[in-house]
């Protein structure tokens, strides 16, 4: 089963890892209020259920009742794409020269792409407001 597209945002979140405290707490709180579907300040185990509902729903691309690999992996490269504004991997763009192994120099040279997309103003600084505007560019490509 693939993983949740909440926890896909929160580890893209982390991966970053340019944010601050305070941006990763309110990215956690803000969905904490997507799963809080009556807005009682409590995740019940019903809610989550719902979301899963929908998140199945957006993964069974052809309504068929069941995900296939095909579409778990459509989902993906649609979930890279919102976050990175392209279908290339992470290891794809790290490969510079296509080996099929990244090295450190290969590592450390691929520019984060997430950064910069948050980074506004492209000053090299993320600043808290930055990041926010990022998380709601996302938002609204779902």
């Amino acid at each position: 089963m693939p993983k949740s597209p909440i926890l896909m945002v929160l580890a893209g979140l982390l991966v970053a890892s340019t944010a601050s405290t305070a941006a990763l707490a309110q990215g956690a709180a803000r969905a904490f209020e997507r799963m809080d579907r009556n807005g009682d300040g409590v995740v019940e185990a019903a809610e989550v259920q719902e979301l899963r509902a929908e998140m199945f729903g957006k993964l069974d691309a052809d309504g068929d009742g069941f995900v296939t690999k095909a579409e778990s992996e459509e989902a993906k490269a649609r979930f890279r794409e919102r976050l990175t504004g392209g279908r290339q991997t992470l290891f794809e763009r790290a490969d510079a020269d296509g080996d099929g192994q990244v090295s450190r120099d290969e590592f450390l040279e691929t520019e984060p792409v997430i950064f910069q997309r948050a980074d506004a103003d492209g000053d090299g600084r993320l600043t808290e407001a930055e990041m926010t505007q990022f998380r709601e560019q996302l938002r609204k490509r779902r």
